[in-house]
């Protein structure tokens, strides 16, 4: 049979035979995809530094030598995009983003590791290292998908990207942010980020991320006089540090028809994702994380100034500015001067509506391949997620994962979860495009 013969007769397939040309390929492939995610995490992009020129030229050379031609982009630092393109977008035809980042958190005390933290190894039934989670596994489960759809030649109506981005672990800065402010995915209409998530619940939603810095100020003296003499401004910004606690009890007011949604999140959060009973709470409360407080300038001398670093999470029902505005009435009520500045990741709460297509097809896909109870969720966490949504791309997250190594030591990922978040996308993306006729 000619190439041509073989072009002829995919032509005539159905959506339902693609499908499952496309599932027995990647069940055939599936050493070669296992083989690329290893290879991306044997491939080191901490973040910080954030240095992910190493990983880029890596996808962009696996992506080459499928025949596929990547672009890439770079505003410094080593904070390198990868964007590629299948097929084109006529007037009413879909435009479906696979995106994923490309940089990993610290491996940090690389003794407390039991294999070595880029091992990308396969034990028991795992691959192993740091990113196999989050989200290298399932980074390479899109490029691996992207490429199948390329060499058989799948007539997909409408426009497939596929984008890795850096930066995600500190902000997205340099990726997400900076790069589809270049407008290189304009008229995209729907995304799946491979950011890991429960196996079948999906995440459509997260809390709004709300970093500040308090800077305190006080009266330097001799540390043998305290507390009679000098004022203290590590004593202040304890006193500030438990008064902040009371963000807690804000009451958010969400939409009524997210509600459900949200209730839904507490119980998959509680009894799947393994966290137990009562951590479904952060989904309607605001969450307070002292990360760093640094302040004073020796052991014997009444700290001057004391900075600390706090990450509040705010859910769905609540804003920005209603957060900081409540922190300072709380400092205020406790007589406490502080300046408070922005830090790090900014976002409201944001979502995907669960009538959105990409999330009903995504969705669908999940039911039909694994279970049929499968589901969108909220996340409680944030993600580059929230600066598509910002870019009007409704996106949904999906991706491998042993969520309990996520950021942890001996992070890893069940080799099958791999092999099934491939074939979501695969379904997803014929669902979700369509076939050209």
């Amino acid at each position: 049979m000619t190439e041509s013969d073989t072009m002829t007769e995919g032509d005539t397939m159905t959506e339902r035979e693609w499908e499952q040309r496309l599932l027995g390929a990647i069940d055939e492939s599936s050493p070669e995809l296992l083989a690329l995610a290893a290879r991306l995490i044997r491939t080191p992009s901490e973040n910080p530094d954030g240095d992910c020129t190493a990983v880029a030229e890596l996808i962009v050379t696996h992506l080459s030598a499928g025949g596929i031609a990547p672009d890439t982009f770079d505003p410094g630092q080593g904070r390198v995009s990868v964007l590629a393109h299948l097929g084109e977008k006529r007037p009413d035809d879909r435009h479906l983003v696979f995106a994923g980042h490309s940089d990993v958190v610290p491996i940090g005390d690389s003794a407390r590791w039991s294999f070595p933290p880029f091992a990308g190894d396969i034990v028991d039934g795992y691959l192993r290292g740091r990113g196999a989670s989050d989200m290298k596994a399932g980074l390479a489960g899109l490029i691996h998908v992207f490429m199948l759809l390329r060499s058989l030649k799948v007539p997909l109506a409408g426009k497939l990207s596929f984008v890795a981005v850096p930066d995600e672990e500190t902000g997205g800065q340099g990726g997400a942010d900076w790069l589809l402010d270049q407008g290189v995915l304009a008229g995209a209409d729907g995304g799946v980020i491979a950011e890991p998530a429960e196996r079948t619940h999906p995440t459509i939603g997260q809390k709004g991320s709300n970093w500040f810095r308090l800077t305190l100020r006080g009266q330097p003296g001799h540390g043998s006089l305290q507390p009679i003499h000098g004022r203290s401004a590590n004593l202040l910004a304890a006193r500030a540090i438990l008064a902040l606690q009371q963000l807690w009890a804000m009451v958010p007011h969400p939409p009524e028809e997210l509600r459900q949604l949200i209730q839904e999140s507490k119980v998959a959060v509680e009894e799947r994702e393994g966290y137990g009973p009562g951590i479904g709470a952060v989904f309607d409360h605001v969450t307070i994380n002292v990360g760093t407080v640094t302040g004073g300038t020796s052991t014997n001398v009444v700290a001057d100034t004391c900075t600390v670093d706090i990450d509040t999470r705010i859910p769905i029902g609540l804003t920005q500015h209603e957060v900081l505005a409540r922190a300072r009435e709380l400092l205020a009520a406790e007589n406490i001067e502080a300046t408070i500045e922005p830090l790090g990741m900014l976002s409201e709460p944001n979502w995907t509506a669960p009538t959105d297509p990409i999330v009903v097809t995504l969705v669908g896909a999940l039911r039909d391949l694994t279970d049929p109870g499968a589901s969108g969720v909220l996340q409680w966490a944030s993600s580059d997620a929230r600066t598509f949504r910002r870019h009007g791309i409704p996106v949904l997250q999906y991706g491998p994962a042993e969520l309990s190594s996520i950021h942890g030591y001996d992070e890893r990922v069940p080799v099958e979860s791999v092999i099934l978040a491939a074939k979501v996308y695969a379904v997803t993306a014929i669902r979700y495009l369509g076939l050209r006729e």
